[in-house]
């Protein structure tokens, strides 16, 4: 590795700059150890330190091997702030339910090229020590600001380790990436996206060589190779030209072709439904519009404005289509084409939402909502004794009803998707047909083991077809399932509290959990801290004797309190709708109760 010279820069701020003798300062970072401090841990240069070793990397290290040309400017600008600069600097970030994701920035806490750089070489060094390195590490991304410039830079340094990468040469969907790594049974892939993020961050998600999202304990063994004293600098990179790459349109065809399967018949019967759809400035338009294709479903009504993959998401209030105002063009354009059905993916294209045109307006079905209707489908269209379906803990509870009455066996599982495929890999002697989280996640196949809102797309619009046939639409289908299974209704509360009031609360429930749930006595709590590792976590499970679910978790990425609410009836009556309004109204004052719990005295 060859040696690193030390840049030299000048303080721009001369007061600040000025030595004894009134002249102006030129250091540089080798210099950094003799640069005196004051009592407060201010460099009079005006660079923040703390002269205990609480930084993962220091700044002017940070400056030199990064090679950002704003990167020394916003360090000097942290530096006004102690605090500001503690916080891009102190703790590195760690892996959360599905990968990790930042703000874009400087430091150890932040995604940016020196970050991504250290955690390829900790991975890489993972699979060295693992022995599987030998087969290669599949590399995507998606249209967010820089996510090519870390996809290459992480290829790049993998390649100089010697480990065979196969970058993927344009934005494409999650589902596309998982795809290659199990087509190609790669050592490991890494997709650079953010999901449905804020525009402002950037995340960096990894698959391991089973074909799932990484799992404790290997999140936590790739976390303790990321070591922030040595920053790889260019000298660490292999050259542009020694990176495989896969061409982009050839990944998203091969995918379609293995994943999507081409009708039976030579006219589908959902071909002809119409419906828009809207990538949300996302990677998933081409793909999908390829897949409708091979599957012989009409192509959707594009929303023009949100159709081109544009990772500063324009006109987006927030690229999740679960917040309200998300999918408003896609109505508008709808409306405008007189249609009465929306379809959209995140950014990433791994998850799906939809919408639909009633007498009171634009209805989004839940999560769970769409979680049954592809439950329902998936059982009608496949047999036999074997077949095998999950879902997280937090999810409705419906689709586990459904999978008892026709035979299916159903798993519950801890939340997240590297989670729900993992009975995949259980039970391999299981035919694998459904799997879902309620946000917006769905499997409806094996070829890919995480979720896919391509496949999950096409798939509920053949499931559109096939009750349009039968006189049926998506919402009086789900009032016969009602029928059939009872009636769930689910809904969510969150609020944010410090991490110690948080989890001062959590103990509080614990040690004198609450006798009731709307006037109905408690009849089971599971708290799932309880379960054997690596199957526990932070979750906490009440059920009352008049069918009402409150489950409750700290979010994994930031301090706030999540609470998932189901309410069950097991005989509706004929009129659903003012049986599902109910529900509504008894989850809403549920829902302010399960918070209640979380308020402290001041």
């Amino acid at each position: 590795m060859r040696a690193r010279q030390p840049i030299e820069y000048e303080d721009d701020n001369e007061e600040q700059a000025k030595g004894k003798c009134g002249e102006k300062h030129r250091f540089t970072c080798s210099e950094q150890a003799t640069v005196p401090f004051d009592r407060a841990g201010m460099r009079q240069d005006g660079f923040v330190s703390d002269p205990t070793p609480v930084f993962a990397a220091e700044p002017l290290a940070w400056i030199e091997a990064d090679p950002d040309p704003t990167t020394l400017k916003i360090i000097k600008e942290l530096s006004a702030n102690p605090q500001a600069l503690a916080a891009n600097f102190t703790k590195p970030m760690r892996f959360g339910t599905a990968g990790l994701r930042a703000e874009r920035g400087v430091g150890p806490a932040r995604m940016n090229r020196i970050t991504v750089r250290v955690v390829a070489d900790a991975i890489g060094r993972h699979l060295e020590t693992l022995e599987v390195a030998h087969r290669g590490v599949i590399i995507g991304y998606d249209a967010r600001p820089e996510s090519d410039i870390y996809a290459l830079d992480s290829a790049r340094l993998l390649t100089a380790m010697g480990i065979t990468c196969w970058l993927i040469d344009g934005p494409c969907p999650t589902p596309v990436v998982a795809w290659h790594l199990k087509e190609r049974q790669a050592a490991a892939a890494i997709v650079v996206t953010a999901s449905h993020n804020p525009a402002r961050d950037s995340g960096y998600k990894v698959f391991g060589s089973d074909g799932t999202q990484i799992r404790p304990p290997t999140d936590t063994q790739i976390e303790e190779l990321m070591t922030f004293s040595h920053l790889p600098s260019e000298s660490d990179l292999a050259p542009l030209q020694e990176v495989d790459r896969i061409d982009l349109a050839t990944a998203i065809s091969s995918y379609v072709e293995a994943v999507i399967p081409k009708p039976k018949d030579a006219q589908h019967p959902g071909g002809q439904c119409a419906w828009v759809y809207t990538p949300l400035c996302g990677v998933g338009g081409e793909t999908l519009e390829l897949a409708c294709s091979r599957a012989g479903i009409n192509a959707p009504v594009r929303v023009e404005s949100q159709f081109e993959p544009d990772g500063l998401f324009p006109g987006i209030p927030f690229p999740n289509p679960e917040e309200p105002g998300t999918m408003d063009q896609a109505y508008s354009v709808a409306e405008d084409a007189g249609i009465d059905l929306v379809l959209a993916n995140d950014p990433d294209a791994d998850r799906l939402a939809v919408a639909i045109k009633t007498a009171d307006g634009w209805h989004q079905l839940s999560g769970d909502d769409v979680g049954l209707l592809l439950c329902d489908y998936q059982l009608s269209n496949t047999t036999g004794d074997n077949r095998l379906t999950a879902s997280s803990v937090v999810s409705s509870q419906a689709v586990a009803a459904l999978c008892a009455l026709r035979g299916v066996e159903h798993i519950r599982t801890l939340t997240g998707f590297k989670w729900i495929m993992e009975p995949v890999l259980a039970r391999p002697e299981a035919r694998w047909v459904f799997g879902y989280e309620e946000a917006l996640g769905y499997s409806v196949n094996d070829h890919v083991l995480d979720k896919d809102g391509i496949a999950a797309g096409v798939t509920f619009m053949k499931m559109v077809g096939d009750l349009r046939n039968r006189n049926l639409d998506p919402l009086t289908r789900l009032d016969e399932l009602a029928a059939e299974i009872g009636l769930y209704v689910t809904s969510q509360v969150s609020a944010h509290f410090e991490s110690l009031e948080l989890e001062s609360c959590l103990r509080a429930l614990r040690s004198t959990p609450p006798q009731e749930l709307a006037g109905s006595p408690i009849v089971e709590i599971k708290d799932w801290l309880n379960q054997p590792s690596p199957h526990n976590t932070n979750l906490l499970e009440f059920r009352s004797q008049g069918g009402s679910r409150v489950s409750i978790r700290p979010s994994g990425t930031e301090p706030k309190v999540k609470i998932y609410l189901e309410q069950f009836v097991q005989s509706p009556q004929d009129d659903l709708a003012s049986a599902r309004a109910q529900c509504d109204a008894q989850l809403e004052s549920l829902g302010l109760v399960a918070l209640s719990w979380f308020r402290t005295e001041s």
